[in-house]
């Protein structure tokens, strides 16, 4: 999950107002060193390894663990983490990389550029981002012990905000890990973060523990940028799969955050002294990704059929709830962002079934069953699809709902033959659209388009926002008239924690990198 620059002074200041109405998270307390962070996840990540999948529930445990060459700041620009300068040639071909010296890895040893050239290159492999930005590298050296030079084949202006992207990070690996795993999934986990994996028991918990030899930033926190404090001993995180278990465990004072809690609770659980709410202030979409590779939906005219057929109010109404949690928008970029735009809105939200009977039978559909991927273990997007698999039946669709837990999932959609459209949420793509990963080719969905390509390629030359904007509207059009997915909505994830956990990040995306617990146990 289901992706540099998105955020504006606007969607910054949403963010605060969202924060300060929504929860008492950004309270100012004095942070205190000790205890343990208690985290309350929706289910057991399919790995750890960074480099492997785009699912958030990786990423959340990762960058407890894990640092990158950059990362991005509340205001979603490119920040340096592993680096400590660097400098872009005139012609944007060549950059330079200097490394912080004394970094340790958790097994001790201290980092070196050979172990950034060894996770670059196997991220560039592996990562539909990294693939996409490795595709012009025409080289990638160890220039000496604390410098990596990268030379491109074409200027790229985006090569910070790519390295920094929080989704399947370009994390940095020992070298003798990369070279013992290869490309094949890693499984043991050592990293330079203020904590360091210390046991993994699938399906009870993850257990981290401070690292002592972490050596953070000396700017100030910001965003995911800047210091990041090590404030407990040790952090949990427990795979709890049913959403009133989360709830009530925070209530009860078992766990002191909960992730992902249904909608419909908001209004009971802002009335409760004991938790806070918390909405995170940075849009995601919620998208029905289609099968563009094999099956049915290769079909273009079929895939418009489906996108006639829907009513995305009554989606987003019935899957989300209160109307703070989510709206409806045509644009592939978030309203707060100079990047948005309505074009190709005319295929947004038509409520038409007629069109899509038309159009199914122009298509020479035939009442196949439409496989539909999805997982209770994710309740927003199951009753989301849910409500569509409604709605297409009712136009003379067949479609037959194919339910796993949500790690098969995420290991399942890589595989065509298995799926016609599958169900996520993706992190609206910050500041920069290019890093979209619905348009990108390598990522389940698999989009060929070879004029999105061109403009793609485009963008990543030009820094003028008038000229990218021209573009990107160009991409946009391109994505609605292929019908590329169904993009429901953006909504605004829902979350409860103890009073007393402080220091919650909500910009770029949700983290608790930096939280403290007042009167630490």
């Amino acid at each position: 999950m289901g992706g540099i620059g998105r955020r504006v002074v606007g969607l910054v200041c949403v963010g605060l107002l969202l924060a300060a109405v929504f929860s008492d998270a950004g309270a100012v307390a004095q942070p205190r060193r000790g205890g343990t962070l208690r985290y309350a996840h929706y289910a057991e990540p399919p790995t750890l390894d960074q480099h492997w999948t785009t699912a958030a529930i990786v990423a959340d445990v990762g960058r407890f663990v894990f640092e990158g060459l950059f990362t991005l700041n509340s205001k979603s620009e490119p920040r340096p983490v592993l680096v400590q300068s660097w400098t872009v040639s005139p012609d944007r071909q060549t950059y330079t990389f200097v490394l912080r010296q004394g970094i340790q890895f958790h097994s001790g040893r201290e980092l070196n550029a050979d172990d950034v050239v060894t996770s670059l290159a196997r991220w560039g492999r592996i990562a539909s981002r990294g693939r996409e930005l490795f595709a012009q590298v025409a080289s990638l050296t160890a220039t000496d012990r604390y410098t990596v030079t990268m030379r491109l084949r074409e200027p790229n202006a985006l090569v910070t905000a790519t390295l920094a992207f929080p989704g399947q990070w370009a994390v940095i690996y020992p070298k003798e890990i990369v070279d013992e795993f290869g490309t094949s999934v890693i499984r043991r986990f050592i990293g330079t973060g203020p904590y360091r994996l210390v046991e993994h028991l699938p399906d009870r918990h993850i257990k981290l523990e401070r690292f002592d030899r972490y050596q953070p930033r000396s700017e100030p926190s910001d965003g995911l940028a800047g210091a990041r404090p090590a404030n407990f001993d040790t952090v949990l995180i427990i795979p709890v799969p049913d959403p009133a278990v989360r709830i009530a465990g925070v209530q009860r004072g078992e766990y002191d955050f909960a992730h992902a809690i249904p909608p419909d609770e908001y209004d009971r659980l802002r009335q409760d002294s004991r938790v806070a709410t918390y909405i995170e202030p940075s849009a995601s979409w919620l998208i029905g990704q289609f099968n563009k590779r094999m099956g049915i939906l290769t079909n273009k005219t079929l895939r418009h059929a489906v996108l006639a057929a829907l009513d995305l109010e009554k989606v987003m109404a019935g899957a989300f709830g209160p109307r703070a949690l989510w709206r409806l928008d045509p644009s592939l970029m978030p309203k707060e962002t100079y990047m948005w735009t309505d074009v190709g809105k005319e295929y947004y939200n038509q409520k038409n079934p007629d069109r899509a009977r038309r159009l199914a039978a122009e298509a020479g559909y035939r009442g196949e069953p439409i496989r539909w991927l999805t997982s209770p273990e994710r309740p927003t997007y199951f009753d989301a699809t849910q409500i569509a698999k409604a709605q297409l039946e009712a136009a003379g669709f067949r479609v037959e709902l194919v339910t796993t837990d949500w790690a098969t999932l995420l290991t399942r959609r890589t595989r065509p033959e298995l799926w016609d459209i599958f169900t996520t949420g993706m992190l609206a793509p910050l500041t920069e659209p290019t890093l979209l990963l619905a348009i990108l080719p390598n990522w389940p969905g698999w989009y060929e388009s070879r004029e999105v390509a061109g403009i793609l390629k485009l963008m990543t030359r030009h820094a003028d926002p008038k000229v990218r904007v021209d573009l990107w509207r160009r991409a946009q059009k391109q994505y609605w008239d292929d019908a590329v997915a169904i993009k429901f909505g953006d909504f605004f994830v829902l979350h409860l924690h103890r009073r007393e956990l402080k220091g919650i990040t909500g910009s770029p995306i949700l983290d608790l990198g930096t939280t403290y617990l007042e009167g630490a146990r």
